[in-house]
């Protein structure tokens, strides 16, 4: 496996650092695995796109059960693939087999934290900025506040560059406040495919953590599902999510395609 910021290999030299300390600062989602596995080899690929969604929120961390047999044996690992999430030096969950990408995210959402913008979280930011404390209020999901802070820098600069973006993630905000629960958003939309609205609400969710990717294929799917829903809510959102990514991000050029596609 190509070690990146968010994935590593787990060893016994650096298992009790990378792996049980680590998981102070993030949780540590644990797989175990072996090569001569189909069911890991498999999974493999679902685990590697969602240590990249989540951009940092969670570190995958791959044992290899022919190599690291200590490990394996420490946990009592009968069967693989088997993941277990570390949080705060515990083993939070530990889940054996297939799994599909909703039930993982369902799993990791509840112990990940939101995406906050350490210029944000670090100094508080000038009223008499407005932009800042949009920012500031949106981190915090106070959807009032940071409609006040727009509204107040639109009328100070109404062509302002930023006004899309954080229209769009205010947006984004009150329908994602509305139905706060996104794990029983999750749920449903897995019972039943055809739940618009939960679909959508969940897309808001995966925008406001930061997983546009995820965001993105949400709207797509409504949109090839029921195009009409909410007057075309979903073709909006994928617009406002073009405003917040640029022009220059991949995802955008990307999705811009199958939406043209989905509406054609």
């Amino acid at each position: 496996m190509s070690e990146s910021p968010h994935k590593i290999t787990a060893t016994m030299q650096n298992f009790m650092s990378d792996v049980v300390e680590a998981s102070v600062d993030r949780p540590i989602l644990v797989d175990f695995w072996a090569p001569w596995c189909a069911p890991c080899l498999a999974l493999m690929p679902t685990l590697d796109r969602l240590a990249e969604d989540y951009g940092g929120r969670f570190t995958l961390a791959k044992v290899n059960v022919d190599e690291q047999p200590e490990i394996a044996g420490h946990f009592q690992i009968r069967s693989i693939p088997t993941l277990m999430l570390v949080n705060q030096r515990e083993v939070v969950e530990s889940l054996v087999g297939g799994q599909s990408e909703q039930s993982l995210r369902s799993t990791l959402d509840r112990y990940v934290k939101e995406v906050v913008p350490e210029a944000v979280m670090e100094s508080e930011p000038d009223p008499a900025q407005p932009e800042a404390m949009a920012e500031r209020q949106l981190a915090r999901r106070d959807a009032k506040a940071a409609a006040d802070a727009i509204d107040a820098l639109a009328a100070d600069k109404a062509d302002h560059p930023l006004l899309p973006s954080l229209r769009a993630r205010l947006t984004f905000l009150e329908t994602a406040n509305a139905q706060p629960d996104a794990g029983a958003l999750r749920a449903a939309v897995e019972t039943m495919p055809s739940d618009s609205a939960s679909r959508h609400a969940l897309a808001c969710h995966y925008a406001l953590a930061g997983d546009y990717a995820s965001a993105l294929s949400e709207w797509l799917e409504l949109i090839r599902r029921d195009r009409n829903h909410a007057d075309g809510v979903a073709r909006r959102s994928m617009l406002m999510a073009f405003d917040v990514l640029g022009a220059e991000d991949p995802l955008v050029a990307a999705y811009r395609r199958k939406l043209a596609a989905a509406l054609n």
